[in-house]
């Protein structure tokens, strides 16, 4: 197979040492405004422009020799000796060294060049390569993709191939094609995934580059329906030996199957920011930060093992897409040298059946409900993921932030150089389109009250230092919009509702008439996942009569923590409760403990409830009861002396509970700020939220002024429950389990609950075995086995194992004989 080379044909253009002194306030305040106001003044003295500084930095290709010397200028030249750590802050001083170096020795830099030479051609040629292809639903595309790679012209290539639980047969294909030996180069590694993870590829991303052997240097990726030149990875590698770069980046086309058959190709669409990047020069976002704005897919570029590994970057793994911006910006963030190809050596399928964006601009929908509703909202729906990634790249240009909460002074603000937060802002402005996209007017008023939220949040941090006049296109976008259609809402509700329409009118027309008083706020989201009845019908002229606060969407079957994943992002009350439609609640007291957790500054309350049984013919022991575990752990609790009622204390009862979700209220910026999640099984979904809510908590209570819900379990021979599925769904308890471990593990929670983790494990896998079929029950006692020997360990398993243990329950080598 050959791929031809394809170029442009657009006319564009082508162009840390601890401080131990201690401070006040004030002095603090001061140093930081100083430093602010010298800091422009400073790149305009020493860096008149970014192309003079460019190459600076080209004619500086230093190596192992010069790398110990650079590290002590590097020491000497910190603009800051705080113990607070920022990859900016990494990025200012390397550029200023090496200026300086390339200045001060000119003439040991022409010395080297013969060894340097030699030096680049040895490590290019020792570089492993770890390219990760993440598949799903592509059998008919992943040939290409494949092929494309191992035919190519350098071939020290380690392939990991990540496969989310493809339906189609993509993993048995590759199994029996392409999976080989280890010791074979290229080698090829198919991991498969047991469960359809949550949001778009981010996750099987991550799960790629942790499965990357040691011996790593580079790291690559590609889609499954993608394909490359057949000297892709060699031309990447050159630049980053021979430049000694973080991150080289190439040009793509997007390709498309015509009306004939033939492939149509079309130039990459950011030329407009592409073309402003130097090509064959060192740059990064400090000399040229409009490379942020570039297209933030992954598969055009090659990234260092090292600055990955040092950085701790990831891709986000919350239930959303559009991750490839977090992990972009993360990444040019990271890294000091970048190089730029100006050759088209990537080309990207467009317009395929059951892509995301093909999903989001041709309108496919698997739920009921005419076409008209699901263009005009499931279409923000999935865009809503933009919130998270923007709330995310803001954390990562000022780290500190979400922990001022903390009110500590340990460490000082971080100072993102302006041209960098100005990128940022205008990134934020930009994104305004989406809002102008909708065709529902609610819908459009409700993106542009999300994004100026954000905008407000980084306004009034004291860590964003940007002019102000950095802000005014953003102000102006925003502002006049928000200023008409800006509400102040106390609570969300997220609803996700299935073959309810016995239920669903009364008990919207119950919380409507107890929950709109006079000064209370709220909003309601009803996620139909698939209902076959009028459920859909009766909730669509329900929001027609209710378009100020109440949003319809469909789902199409994915699962209640799927369709509650849906609208979390787009959630705008200050706390959010989750409803299950047949179940029954008292809409006054939780308007009361609304005001309560508003009053207390409580980020989680959890509630008493009751059990109420539908339709069994003999009267069930503990009626109007809770059950028996959590009616303990509430009497125990209830027995401490009041001092010994510490958070702690609470936060560890709290997670002993049943993982029901409706048992508590959760402040919507604790799920915003740790990416609280349901996970993606349909059952078991609520052990992900259960547990990374509580563990992140800070302000957890156990409210006693009132029963919220009244649960209803119903006899089979009524309506039937997921809790008493007993069929093959039921082995997702080990898919959960380890996404749960994992999303703990990711926000740095699992070390401090680990002990309880490991009894609710236990306890959970135990109660899933006599639900298991007997077919599937060898399957049921391998991974129980394996499951049980990581929760055998007295310390957590760190991030890598965290998801599906040493084997990850895959299978990933199968011999070419």
């Amino acid at each position: 197979m050959r791929f031809s080379p394809t170029r442009r044909t657009n006319n564009s253009s082508r162009s840390n040492q601890p401080n131990n002194m201690m401070f006040s306030r004030q002095d603090i305040q001061t140093f930081c405004v100083a430093v602010f106001l010298l800091i422009p003044s400073f790149f305009l003295v020493a860096f008149p422009n970014t192309d003079e500084l460019a190459q600076e930095l080209n004619s500086n290709m230093y190596n192992e020799d010069t790398e110990s010397e650079l590290e002590v200028i590097l020491s000497k030249n910190q603009p800051s000796q705080l113990p607070c750590t920022n990859p900016l802050r990494r990025a200012v001083p390397l550029l200023v060294s090496e200026q300086k170096y390339a200045k001060t020795n000119n003439q040991k830099q022409v010395k080297h060049t013969s060894v340097l030479s030699s030096r680049v051609l040895q490590q290019q040629a020792s570089s492993r390569v770890c390219v990760i292809v993440t598949t799903y639903n592509v059998v008919d595309y992943v040939g290409i993709a494949m092929n494309s790679l191992l035919q190519q012209t350098y071939q020290n290539l380690e392939i990991i191939v990540v496969d989310d639980n493809s339906n189609d047969g993509t993993t048995d294909f590759l199994l029996e094609r392409y999976a080989t030996n280890a010791d074979t180069l290229p080698s090829v590694k198919i991991i498969r995934l047991t469960h359809n993870t949550n949001g778009g590829a981010g996750q099987p991303s991550n799960i790629g580059m942790e499965s990357c052997s040691n011996e790593t240097d580079f790291v690559m990726f590609a889609d499954g329906d993608d394909y490359m030149e057949l000297d892709a990875v060699e031309s990447m590698l050159t630049y980053a030996t021979k430049y000694h770069a973080d991150v080289v980046m190439a040009d793509f086309d997007v390709v498309q199957e015509g009306e004939k058959g033939e492939m149509v190709s079309e130039s990459s669409y950011d030329f407009q920011h592409w073309d402003t990047v130097p090509t064959d020069t060192p740059f990064n976002i400090l000399t040229h930060p409009r490379a942020l704005r570039t297209s933030p897919v992954p598969w055009r570029k090659m990234y260092s093992s090292k600055m990955l590994d040092k950085n701790q970057v990831k891709f986000p793994e919350g239930d959303y897409f559009y991750e490839d911006n977090g992990f972009h910006w993360s990444t040019l963030i990271a890294a000091a040298r970048c190089m730029k190809i100006d050759r088209v050596l990537f080309h990207h399928r467009r317009a395929r059946k059951g892509q995301t964006s093909y999903n989001f601009h041709h309108g496919e929908s698997g739920g009921t409900g005419s076409m008209q509703w699901y263009k005009q909202y499931t279409s923000i729906a999935k865009l809503g993921g933009y919130f998270p990634n923007l709330q995310g790249i803001g954390r990562r240009l000022f780290p500190e932030t979400i922990e001022k909460q903390r009110e500590s002074l340990s460490c000082l603000p971080s100072m993102a150089p302006t041209t960098v937060a100005k990128t940022y802002l205008q990134f934020l402005s930009a994104s305004s389109w989406i809002g102008r996209k909708q065709m529902a007017n609610e819908m459009s008023q409700k993106f542009f009250r999300r994004l100026d939220e954000l905008r407000q949040h980084w306004l009034h941090q004291d860590d964003v230092y940007a002019p102000t006049d950095y802000w005014k296109p953003l102000n102006e976008t925003l502002s006049y919009k928000a200023a008409k259609i800006k509400k102040d809402i106390d609570l969300s509700i997220i609803m996700p509702t299935v073959n309810v329409g016995d239920f669903i009118y009364d008990l919207l027309n119950d919380m409507y008439t107890k929950l709109s008083v006079s000064g209370f706020e709220f909003e309601v989201f009803a996620v139909d996942d698939g209902s076959t009845d009028n459920t859909a019908d009766i909730l669509r002229d329900f929001a027609d009569d209710h378009k100020n606060n109440f949003y319809f969407l469909t789902s199409g079957s994915m699962g209640a923590g799927k369709a509650r994943n849906l609208v979390i992002p787009l959630m705008e009350g200050r706390y959010v409760y989750f409803v299950d439609a047949d179940d029954g609640f008292d809409f006054c007291a939780l308007k009361k403990s609304v005001d309560f957790a508003t009053e207390n500054k409580h980020d989680v309350l959890i509630f008493p409830y009751k059990i109420d049984y539908v339709g069994f013919a003999e009267k069930q022991e503990g009626n109007d009861a809770m059950m028996k575990s959590d009616a303990r752990i509430w009497n125990e609790l209830e027995k401490l002396p009041t001092h010994e009622k510490t958070h702690e204390r609470q936060k560890e009862a709290a997670l002993a509970l049943i993982n029901y979700p409706w048992k508590q209220l959760t402040s919507s910026k604790l799920m915003k700020d740790h990416d609280v999640f349901f996970g993606p099984t349909k059952v078991h979904n609520d052990v992900q939220f259960h547990w990374t809510s509580i563990a992140a908590s800070r302000s957890l209570h156990f409210y006693q002024d009132g029963i919220v819900c009244t649960h209803r379990k119903f006899d089979a021979s009524v309506r039937g429950q997921l809790t008493e599925v007993k069929d093959h769904k039921r082995m997702a308890v080990f898919s959960a389990l380890g996404m749960t471990q994992r999303a703990l593990a990711r926000n740095g929670q699992l070390n401090s609950v680990w002990s309880s983790w490991k009894v609710f494990s236990k306890n959970l896998i135990s109660w899933a075995k006599a639900r298991i079929p007997n077919d599937v029950m060898p399957q049921y006692q391998e991974q129980s086995k394996h499951f049980q020997s990581i929760l055998a360990r007295s310390e957590p398993p760190d991030m890598k194992w965290a998801y599906w243990g040493k084997e990850r329950f895959l299978t990933i080598k199968k011999s070419n004989e």
